[in-house]
């Protein structure tokens, strides 16, 4: 099984994706899980459906997106995909590039306003550390980020890490993670079987 047999939703049409990604536990999610006793809000979160449809940032970090991926030399990806063995798990990576053996390498890419940084912050490690719970196939992910200061690039290029599997951050981030997302999974699997019953 590739990664095409788990796509969820291709992503072509945001109403669609969006309603794909309700039932699951996406990297969005799995960016804000940072304990067990928040539970019951992650859960009223995913529940109540209004999301976040993004800000004047989201959608700048849309645009300068293209490029970053260019610059990483990484094709856009849309679709939504789901974990090979728990459906309830999926991610949605900027970029996939498709290497020999079967392997791939993913982007994750972000404007940074006004800010200079060295890096992910804590919400977005747990970000790339579920893509590669998502995608065992993916040996490194490129964290891509434009540094935007008045509306233009502050660097001739942008910045990037090429954060490893192995890397200590992830492997500590993915331990922590895991049992709060299953459980929040179960959670939401129950809570959304009683809402089907009640319509």
């Amino acid at each position: 099984m590739t990664y095409f047999d788990r796509i969820l939703d291709d992503g072509t049409m945001r109403e669609r994706w969006q309603e794909a990604r309700w039932p699951v536990v996406g990297a969005s999610d799995a960016a804000k899980l940072s304990k067990a006793s928040s539970l019951p809000s992650y859960l009223r979160g995913k529940l109540s459906r209004t999301g976040f449809h993004g800000n004047d940032y989201t959608a700048s970090g849309h645009r300068w997106e293209p490029m970053m991926l260019a610059w990483a030399g990484i094709p856009q990806n849309v679709a939504l995909v789901h974990a090979p063995d728990e459906p309830g798990f999926a991610a949605t990576p900027d970029g996939i590039l498709e290497l020999p053996g079967g392997r791939l390498r993913l982007a994750e890419c972000k404007a940074k306003h006004g800010r200079i940084v060295n890096g992910p912050t804590l919400p977005e490690w747990r970000q790339l550390a579920w893509q590669f719970l998502v995608f065992p196939e993916a040996e490194e992910i490129e964290f891509v980020w434009a540094e935007i200061v008045g509306g233009e690039l502050r660097t001739a290029e942008p910045k990037h890490l090429t954060i490893p599997r192995d890397h200590p951050k992830i492997t500590d981030l993915t331990a922590h993670l895991l049992p709060i997302a299953t459980e929040l999974l179960a959670q939401l699997r129950i809570a959304l079987d009683f809402e089907r019953q009640l319509a």
